[in-house]
């Protein structure tokens, strides 16, 4: 029996449907969940160069401002180190023809100045005996003032020492500084 052409036709159309929805259609949809996950990861990767861009930018910013973070660093540092300010008072006082008799420390935790509550400002608070004339003790204290480090000095005293009084060389004394400095 021979078919005829009208129904072959309608007969191979509906074949070729049938396929195409069970098997290029599948395809099709994959396809364009592809196209859609390709452009998300395109997304992705554009976010992601611009960020590493951006911090690459940082990083640059910050090593070319190196020596200014350092000396915010030493401005407030991390750890006490009383053997470090001890050596930069003695180093100074020599620097300006003075001598450090004695130097006596405390370290305290300062108030709060705002609600970080992980890292607390501590407050070092030095007693330094200083021996020396005026222009020595001006001298230390400005010193202290262009160190990198933050100094304040709270009191001063002096009291004139007999023993070096001569009519020849400037008065001496001796002087006692209380000086405070911070750490995290």
């Amino acid at each position: 029996m021979e078919l005829n052409k009208p129904i072959a036709t309608i007969l191979i159309l509906l074949i070729t449907g049938l396929l195409a929805f069970l098997f290029v259609l599948p395809e099709y949809r994959r396809s364009g969940q592809l196209q859609v996950e390709e452009k998300e990861k395109e997304a992705e990767y554009t976010g992601k160069a611009a960020y590493y861009a951006n911090i690459s930018t940082l990083a640059e910013n910050l090593e070319s401002r190196k020596t200014a973070l350092v000396k915010v660093d030493s401005a407030l540092p991390e750890e006490l180190s009383v053997a470090a300010a001890t050596n930069f008072f003695q180093k100074k006082a020599a620097e300006t023809g003075s001598v450090v008799k004695s130097v006596v420390f405390s370290d305290s935790l300062a108030p709060a100045r705002d609600k970080i509550e992980s890292k607390k400002l501590r407050s070092i608070t030095f007693s330094v005996d200083l021996l020396g004339n005026y222009q020595g003790l001006k001298a230390f204290l400005l010193a202290l003032e262009k160190s990198s480090r933050i100094f304040e000095v709270a009191t001063i005293s002096f009291s004139t020492l007999k023993d070096f009084a001569a009519a020849d060389l400037p008065k001496t004394y001796d002087f006692k500084l209380e000086i405070k400095t911070y750490a995290y």
